[in-house]
């Protein structure tokens, strides 16, 4: 027969030796100092609003309904006191709005903010430069259409004076 017992002994062995080195090398993993820290990028939620929250809430107030930014926004206005952050997501409210009352305090909520990251600043700048020329061409559309009304006036008006010298007067 096959002499079994060197076999058993070698096994024995592996298994004790399993036994004993798997928690001493758990002890010692435990031991080992961490490499060395590596600065995380801040994520989302900062306090200096940065280009990547900036740009999630601007895509995230687009796809609301105008009935959920308007209570957004009285949310907001209940307020007292307002992070950049929330002068950032109140802005991006109310240039969604089409009348230049809103437009104006977009552009006044953009320009209450103070604590802006760098790399987000351009993004409030290319935002406040498009608040302003979509006031301007509000006030310039305006301002025609009321030229546009006085001119319809003056043409109703010269006709009507037209019409007048052209009736025969009677002796």
């Amino acid at each position: 027969m096959v002499d079994l017992l060197p076999f058993n002994l070698a096994f024995a062995t592996m298994m004790l030796r399993s036994v004993f080195l798997v928690p001493l090398l758990g002890v010692l993993g435990g031991c080992a100092t961490p490499p060395p820290a590596v600065p995380q990028r801040p994520c989302i939620v900062q306090t200096e609003p940065g280009e990547t929250a900036l740009l999630n809430e601007l895509a995230r107030v687009a796809t609301l309904t105008p009935e959920r930014r308007h209570r957004e926004l009285l949310e907001l206005e209940a307020e007292r006191r307002l992070s950049d952050a929330k002068r950032f997501q109140m802005a991006a409210l109310l240039e969604r709005d089409d009348n230049v009352e809103a437009l104006e305090r977009s552009l006044k909520s953009l320009g209450a903010m103070t604590g802006i990251e760098p790399s987000a600043q351009p993004l409030i700048e290319l935002m406040k430069k498009s608040l302003r020329a979509r006031i301007a061409l509000k006030q310039q559309t305006a301002r025609s259409q009321e030229l546009q009304d006085k001119l319809e006036q003056i043409k109703a008006l010269e006709k009507s004076l037209q019409q007048r010298d052209a009736l025969p007067k009677s002796p």
